[in-house]
């Protein structure tokens, strides 16, 4: 992965290019679609003598935003604009919250069409409320044309800037993107085609992406997010990229407070149990996320402050969907404690044991499930162990456990019901995967997780 060209980063450049961002004491530049300004770092503020965490009572929060992908790069771009029309931190001092972005979206071309054929940098760029009341972008980075941001790499790459250059009390992070969940690398679009290798996909290179195949997410029905997507053409070939949930985790410098997924599939035990003791919470979707994703106009109200509150983030993103109707009323969410989740794992494991038969002959019909299409990766936790065949006690010490780590959760009753959707009748707040509707090559990836290894749910 390249790292940040420090050439450009620290270089004046052209004119402003969005109303939204409107005044800086630098030069604003059109890198990253129009988002950002070039300021000198941190270090530089007057007040830089208050440098030591222990001191200090800020919070950070960065929205990761890897939109150099198909469908919902429009979306990703909406998200940056609201957010900076909610609550942001007034001026850069070291008693100041810190909002940052890192935002990767395709070019445009001359009728404003996304363009493919020719790769976007992305940028990393910090938002507040100038003297003056109005909203100042700053960058901080700009990478490499063929820097891949669904990549293990460059997550670690932005995640250590944000570490080194801003000392604060706690970190917060959002994740937006295309996303499958516990899924390997290009399974969920082609799973005929997958065969199992050990092999991580840290460190992809432009050049070794996949060959191109339609993504699920294209099919009829309303546009979703569905962890990182990055799409391009390369020499009039189509490849994409994807980043492995053990990578993403390993990348991962520090613990963060919160976690919190815009994008489709998330909401698995799975990718909360890889996720310890890289977060206290995360939150995140079982199904889909329809392409609005989190209301980001209030996220900073909940996010900063003396006491974050991603659960208020949750809430919002449920609320803001369960007022609609048909397709339109869509949603599932849950808030996780991932410092809880060792119990849960206990009760599994003994479950999973004594009901492996059961398990093994279920019919994947009578699980709650929270997949369209063929996608059937995805069940509902309890429900699977209930199938299974699980008396009333067991199913109630299931229950503490999962009322133990789950601090909230919400669904709607329907879940696109128009396209190809289904109900909700059953929702712990896990999904999970369901060997007896598997798949051989998926077994044997699955083996590797940190959640087989606890529970042995796949022998």
């Amino acid at each position: 992965m390249k790292r940040a060209l420090s050439s450009i980063v620290f270089r004046a450049a052209a004119a402003i290019v969005t109303a939204f961002a409107l005044f800086s004491c630098a030069q604003p530049f059109e890198y990253g679609d129009g988002f950002g300004f070039i300021v000198p770092p941190e270090g530089a503020s007057q007040d830089k003598g208050v440098r030591n965490p222990t001191e200090l009572t800020r919070n950070v929060l960065l929205l990761y935003s890897a939109g150099h992908t198909s469908g919902i790069p429009k979306y990703l771009k909406e998200d940056i604009q609201d957010l900076m029309k909610g609550w942001l931190p007034r001026g850069t001092g070291f008693s100041n919250d810190v909002v940052l972005v890192y935002s990767h979206l395709p070019k445009t071309t001359a009728d404003m069409a996304w363009n493919y054929s020719e790769r976007n940098s992305p940028v990393l760029f910090r938002l507040y409320m100038g003297e003056d009341g109005n909203v100042v972008s700053d960058t901080l980075n700009v990478y490499a044309p063929e820097t891949i941001s669904a990549s293990a790499g460059q997550l670690n790459e932005v995640l250590n800037y944000v570490y080194r250059s801003f000392p604060a009390k706690g970190y917060g992070m959002i994740f937006s993107s295309h996303a499958t969940g516990y899924l390997p690398e290009g399974f969920y679009n082609d799973p005929d085609s997958y065969i199992y290798t050990d092999s991580s996909a840290a460190g992809r290179s432009l050049s070794a992406a996949r060959p191109y195949v339609e993504p699920v997410w294209m099919r009829e029905g309303p546009m979703v997010k569905s962890l990182g997507y990055d799409y391009a053409r390369v020499g009039g070939v189509a490849v994409s990229d994807e980043m492995d949930l053990k990578d993403f985790a390993a990348a991962i410098p520090m613990k963060l407070d919160y976690l919190l997924f815009d994008a489709c599939l998330m909401g698995g035990i799975e990718v909360a149990y890889e996720l310890r003791g890289k977060c206290s919470k995360v939150g995140f979707s079982q199904a889909e996320v329809l392409a609005e994703g989190f209301d980001y106009k209030s996220l900073t109200m909940h996010l900063l402050g003396d006491d974050p509150y991603p659960q208020g983030v949750c809430e919002d993103y449920f609320l803001q969907y369960d007022v609609l109707y048909g397709n339109e009323r869509s949603a599932t969410v849950s808030l996780i404690d991932c410092d809880r989740l060792e119990p849960l794992a206990a009760v599994c494991r003994d479950l999973f044991s004594k009901y492996r038969e059961g398990l093994n002959s279920i019919r994947a019909s009578r699980v709650q499930r929270y997949y369209r299409y063929d996608c059937h990766w995805f069940y509902d936790l309890y429900d699977i162990v209930a199938e299974a065949g699980a008396e009333e006690a067991e199913l109630a010490e299931l229950q503490a456990a999962l009322d133990l780590c789950v601090d909230y959760k919400a669904a709607t009753p329907e879940f696109l019901p128009y396209s190809y959707g289904f109900t909700i009748d059953v929702f712990s707040g896990f999904s999970m995967y369901l060997p007896a509707n598997g798949h051989l090559e998926l077994d044997k990836y699955y083996r590797t997780l940190q959640w087989n290894k606890a529970t042995g749910l796949v022998e």
